[in-house]
């Protein structure tokens, strides 16, 4: 297909809470993007266009297999003029996806037999597949995988230590957030880093770290689900296996209820008892509020300081995400207990949310690079549709 067979290609990009969207030209130029925001957890969702104001879109319990494709008939097709292809995150590739691909009948039942390795975002990515496929018969659909940035983490930090035989049944660290990852590892020759040590941190409702070398993944926070590392909006992160057993005892054995805690319950949100949200609990005069601000930001430095371990050292440091970008005193407090690793904050940079957050004098540099996952995957659409 020529650039010229086509107006558009649509990103979908639906995550545990939102979904957002945004169409390109051939040229890949950005001319829609949004974000439905909210979705689920008793509230109801919002529409956002183009950093316009929040509208009331859909009610209070509508999720995203109901607002789909609402949003797909209401705003993305009358903007869109003719779309030559649609591209979807997906959350878990498993060891079969090590690369965006077409979407067919088998793809899509592949995708769906994932979804106990990520119950709270595969259902998701799953209902866009079918509101697109739907609205747009006949049009090319790919599948877009977070966990296919991290197939180049070498196998001894994949593996669990467990009895190999497990490994070889699927249960490895897969790594997620990947499409944002190769958005950042895209970025980085501009900010002068493209070669050597760079931990990228990936902060939103759903964070992660990679720890990446010369661009590619060397080591990821996240593991066999989204589950696991840093502390989320509603995640734990890392855990203790042997809590994960003792809550099982105490929910009298009903694993459900626990994968509800873990996976909804716990985070910022549990630890809070107000939110999951970083904005309010930054903004909240609570003790609960400030103790687990605290708690993100101890976590966070000490999953840093694994990556680079890890690495051999760093050069850089990157965040993205709706927290790196937005929350300055979590990059601020962040910073500041990584002095010891050669970061000097400039504070007014930190606050006015440049790229560069580090002064002229300081030993390595630290950047913000703003999440554009939905390039990402119009990219992976544009190259399908000349193979």
């Amino acid at each position: 297909m020529t650039d010229a067979a086509y107006d558009s290609l649509l990103a979908l990009n639906c995550g545990s809470s939102s979904i957002k969207f945004a169409l390109f030209t051939p040229g890949m130029e950005k001319t829609l993007s949004g974000l439905v925001e909210a979705i689920g957890h008793g509230q109801t969702p919002r529409l956002v266009l183009l950093k316009r104001e929040a509208v009331p879109f859909g009610t209070q319990n509508q999720g995203h297999a109901d607002l789909m494709p609402r949003l797909i008939e209401e705003i993305i097709l009358s903007r869109a003029g003719v779309i030559g292809g649609v591209g979807h995150r997906v959350v878990h590739g498993g060891e079969q996806f090590t690369a965006p691909v077409a979407i067919d009948a088998s793809v899509r039942s592949g995708i769906a037999a994932l979804e106990p390795l990520a119950p709270g975002h595969q259902p998701h990515n799953l209902a866009g597949i079918d509101a697109a496929m739907s609205a747009l018969p006949g049009v090319v659909q790919v599948a877009c995988f977070d966990t296919a940035f991290h197939a180049s983490v070498p196998a001894v930090r994949r593996e669990m230590p467990l009895p190999r035989t497990y490994a070889r049944q699927g249960l490895i660290r897969y790594g997620f957030h990947g499409l944002s990852y190769e958005h950042v590892a895209d970025t980085l020759p501009r900010l002068g880093v493209s070669r050597g040590r760079v931990v990228a941190c990936h902060l939103g409702n759903g964070s992660s770290i990679s720890g990446m070398i010369d661009g590619m993944s060397r080591w990821t926070s996240m593991g066999f689900t989204p589950l696991d590392g840093l502390m989320m909006g509603q995640r734990p992160g890392r855990l203790d296996p042997g809590a994960v057993l003792w809550l099982l005892e105490q929910f009298g054995g009903d694993a459900s209820k626990v994968s509800k805690l873990l996976y909804h319950q716990s985070g910022l949100s549990g630890v809070s008892g107000i939110s999951g949200d970083m904005r309010t609990l930054l903004a909240s005069s609570k003790a609960d509020a400030a103790f687990a601000v605290e708690m993100y930001v101890d976590r966070l430095v000490g999953e840093i300081g694994a990556a680079a371990a890890s690495l051999g050292g760093i050069d850089a440091l990157v965040f993205s995400g709706g927290i790196g970008e937005n929350a300055a005193p979590i990059r601020e407090r962040t910073l500041a207990k990584l002095e010891w690793l050669g970061f000097a904050l400039d504070a007014e940079a930190n606050a006015a949310g440049s790229e560069r957050l580090t002064g002229t004098d300081s030993a390595r540099h630290a950047f913000v690079v703003k999440a554009d996952e939905e390039l990402v995957i119009a990219r992976a659409v544009a190259r399908a549709l000349v193979q």
